[in-house]
């Protein structure tokens, strides 16, 4: 005889099976999204009741790369992000006491170097500042001389396509954030040949689940970029506008739960290269948002609810010579373990 339970899921109508596998995949779910964001609670930088070398230093480099993005601007404003540079002295000064002169405290002294130097150049008193930098080491200007690995450096169009063909290790080093435009256009032919090239990012069982959605026209990005807010200044001078999506529709189990994530980025790193290799500049924009600009974004632009948005990337055409934001890389030993 067949089995009660089996008998009984064979005669109950298709729609309460769905509704079952709902209910069982809801349970399954919940209790691994709670693992996540307790973790991610105890350990991240909103617990304020803890203090981790990680989080400081992740605050350094955040308001540190504030003062560089700022700095790497066709025309920056003299004297600008005064209140960036308080929230970094804050964060420096306990951080040097406790760990000594290491990264990003070193970096972060390389950009309030360079803010300093383009802000007397501009004419600005730097007086106060200075002496406060000063004061963050008893060996005073000796310990700048070595921090000079942040701020901005200018690259020239020709020497990014001299670099670009030079092989795999100075192609990939070549390429910057660019927030440094010309404001020519883009054909769509390159926008496609672009996106073409990325699509031979690996995936999940090869599942591609990513989607691209291409803005050129001004008032479309305008409306793009005030909702991500963090471009201006020069996101303006953007050609396009793209925002990188993942379908997920395409992922079927409980532990895809942050393979939308996984793909996309991997998926955006792509699409930047594959401009880069077209000798056009990119500029990533976060999208770490919360519900309500979610939702703005959608009504703006009919994006379904099934695509989980990764970031935008602002893509523009590249004048002769421009400044990019040029800070340290992490040391190996702190990134690499060999097991």
């Amino acid at each position: 005889m067949m089995p009660f339970k089996k008998m009984i899921w064979r005669l109950t109508p298709a729609f309460t099976h769905r509704w079952l596998r709902n209910v069982f995949f809801a349970f399954h779910l919940l209790p691994n999204v709670w693992y996540d964001t307790r973790r991610y609670f105890i350990y991240s930088g909103i617990n304020k009741s803890r203090q981790y070398q990680g989080e400081q230093a992740a605050r350094i480099t955040m308001a540190y790369h504030q003062l560089e993005k700022g700095l790497s601007y066709a025309v920056p404003r003299p004297n600008f992000g005064q209140e960036v540079v308080a929230r970094l002295l804050v964060a420096v000064e306990p951080f040097i006491a406790r760990y000594g002169f290491i990264a990003p405290a070193t970096t972060a002294l390389g950009v309030l170097d360079a803010y300093v130097a383009f802000n007397e150049a501009a004419g600005v008193d730097m007086t106060v500042l200075k002496a406060r930098i000063a004061g963050l080491s008893k060996v005073g200007r000796d310990v700048l001389e070595t921090c000079r690995e942040g701020g901005t450096i200018s690259v020239s169009r020709t020497e990014l396509e001299a670099r670009r063909a030079s092989g795999f290790k100075d192609f990939f080093n070549s390429r910057y954030s660019v927030r440094n435009f010309s404001e020519g256009s883009i054909p769509e032919v390159d926008v496609v040949e672009a996106i073409s090239i990325a699509q031979k990012t690996p995936s999940v069982c090869n599942r591609q689940a990513w989607k691209v959605h291409a803005y050129s026209e001004k008032v479309d990005m305008d409306r793009l970029l005030a909702i991500q807010s963090g471009s201006r200044g020069f996101g303006e001078q953007a050609s396009t506008v793209l925002v990188v999506t993942c379908d997920l529709t395409r992922f079927v189990d409980v532990a895809e739960r942050y393979q939308a994530w996984i793909d996309g980025g991997m998926f955006s790193m792509s699409v930047c290269l594959a401009f880069h290799s077209l000798g056009y500049g990119t500029c990533c924009l976060n999208w770490s948002k919360e519900r309500g600009d979610d939702i703005a974004l959608r009504k703006v632009t009919g994006i379904k609810p099934e695509e989980q948005v990764m970031m935008m990337i602002a893509v523009g055409t590249l004048p002769d010579y421009f400044k990019v934001a040029y800070s340290a890389r992490r040391s190996l030993d702190e990134v690499l373990q060999v097991h």
